[in-house]
């Protein structure tokens, strides 16, 4: 195999990514991830175990590959709002941009999903540990200098959640229909993230 083509199990995730956004985590099934790879069942089977080990490879990928960009900015000397905003465009970046059917595949077939979700919350609190630490650090040593209003860190990222998870999924929905070319999308997306910050800044205010 050249150095340039994909290995066995990135053939594998990318076609489970693929039968995943196109089908739901229900409707997925092994067999057809593995004629989409062009491998063996057995082989699929020898690399993930099941589909559920699967999915949390690709949803734990996909959270790991926003991390670089997190770190950059857990590295410089910013204020909270500061930090907060980089997360949030970071964030919209990653997955609106470069990963555009991700926050509705999230939103409708996992959320929405009693029994999946306790899957989503373990792989996302696997995955993406770190960084929630970090942001809870800043955030707590923002509520002692007083400089936000005291509240817990869940009701924190509840408030962050509850505005920012909507416009995720419109944004993907606006897509979806291709009626909105990239530019109209973009204003949209940007317009809602500034008014979504000016709320959340509004509730954290002393």
């Amino acid at each position: 195999m050249g150095t340039n083509e994909p290995t066995t199990e990135e053939v594998i995730l990318k076609a489970a990514e693929d039968e995943f956004m196109e089908r739901g985590y229900d409707g997925a099934k092994m067999l057809s991830i593995a004629r989409r790879a062009g491998v063996a069942h057995s082989m699929l089977h020898y690399y993930y175990r099941s589909k559920q080990n699967l999915f949390q490879t690709i949803f734990a990928r996909k959270i790991e590959g926003m991390l670089p960009a997190y770190d950059a900015l857990f590295g410089r000397d910013l204020t909270f709002e500061q930090t907060l905003r980089g997360l949030r465009e970071a964030r919209d970046r990653y997955f609106l941009l470069q990963n555009p059917h991700f926050p509705l595949f999230i939103l409708t077939e996992m959320l929405a999903k009693p029994k999946n979700r306790s899957l989503l919350l373990k792989t996302l609190h696997t995955a993406g540990n770190v960084l929630l630490e970090r942001v809870r650090q800043k955030f707590e040593a923002e509520v002692e200098a007083g400089r936000v209003r005291r509240m817990s860190f869940a009701d924190f990222m509840l408030l962050v959640v509850s505005l920012d998870a909507s416009v995720l999924a419109a944004v993907a929905i606006c897509r979806g229909t291709g009626r909105f070319d990239a530019a109209a999308i973009g204003r949209l997306q940007e317009g809602y993230r500034e008014h979504n910050m000016q709320l959340i800044m509004d509730a954290l205010r002393p």
